[in-house]
């Protein structure tokens, strides 16, 4: 369950990895692509929290879900933005990013060490 989760987050983040040049030329992503990341990212963490409330194992991921959560709400506040029209500020798309990967290599990470 957890790879299930790597995975649609991973995807996510390449998604996002293209969006963020837009956002850094200062141009309107395309909605589709926009929605496409936002649904990758949050199945991604649907399947975290299903397999923290769900398993026996020692790690829970609570602390990745925690991270991708925190990740989405700027996220989030990225889309209200485009909706309404205003430009998404560089720095919020480049600490989203961020916080997305640090928590992608912090995931990793600790499935790689069990």
């Amino acid at each position: 369950m957890v790879i299930t989760a790597i995975i649609l987050i991973g995807l996510a983040i390449l998604i996002g990895a293209y969006l963020l040049k837009f956002v850094l030329k200062e141009k309107h992503p395309p909605k589709a692509i926009v929605m496409t990341h936002g649904a990758f990212a949050i199945l991604g963490i649907l399947v975290l929290l299903i397999y923290a409330l769900t398993t026996e194992e020692h790690h829970k991921h609570w602390d990745s879900f925690v991270i991708f959560s925190v990740a989405a709400i700027g996220g989030l506040y990225m889309v209200s933005r485009d909706i309404r029209h205003k430009s998404v500020p560089k720095w919020v798309a480049i600490v989203h990013a961020g916080i997305a990967l640090f928590g992608f290599v912090w995931i990793l990470s600790h499935v790689l060490k069990e």
